[in-house]
């Protein structure tokens, strides 16, 4: 009776470990750069733009420009953002936990970084306001986005695909 019931658990775990691995990426699994690739490639308004990621040198001073949040939670994070002068609001900006009890914060320090960028163009450039209204912020497994283009369903379809989760 024992072993028959040693047999079962071991069963039900091996069961519940195939779906586990079957799930979306965890955050060691997730290639900041080919998740990048993936959602530049869904539009074609960010080969002119600039481009930010943490495996700059001055990484996190960069990262204070996106998030609030203590850069030792940040397992990776990237940026497309408006070249200088150009006036145009498209942002991309991602952020990878290291430990995804913190993905709510930062999905807010998101949340945040957009409301700071619509007091900005608001002050000088009032025709960019609708396209930061449309603006979608989303998580998926370690990873929260920020998506602020004309097409940001396309690409908000190319980061669930990416990670796992159309």
């Amino acid at each position: 009776m024992i072993k028959k019931n040693i047999l079962y658990i071991c069963i039900f775990c091996f069961f519940a470990l195939t779906l586990c691995a079957c799930s979306a990426k965890n955050s060691k699994d997730v290639s900041m750069y080919d998740l990048k690739n993936a959602m530049a490639a869904a539009t074609d308004k960010f080969s002119e733009m600039s481009y930010a990621s943490s495996q700059d040198s001055d990484a996190a001073n960069i990262f204070t420009n996106i998030s609030d949040m203590s850069y030792s939670k940040v397992g990776g994070f990237f940026i497309y953002y408006a070249s200088d002068g150009t006036g145009n609001a498209d942002e991309i900006a991602v952020i990878r936990v290291k430990n995804i009890s913190d993905i709510t914060e930062a999905k807010e320090s998101l949340y945040a970084h957009l409301e700071k960028r619509k007091n900005l163009y608001s002050t000088y450039d009032k025709s960019q306001l609708s396209k930061l209204d449309r603006a979608k912020i989303v998580t998926n497994g370690s990873c929260a986005a920020l998506i602020v283009a004309d097409d940001a369903d396309n690409i908000v379809e190319a980061f669930h695909h990416y990670l796992g989760e159309a």
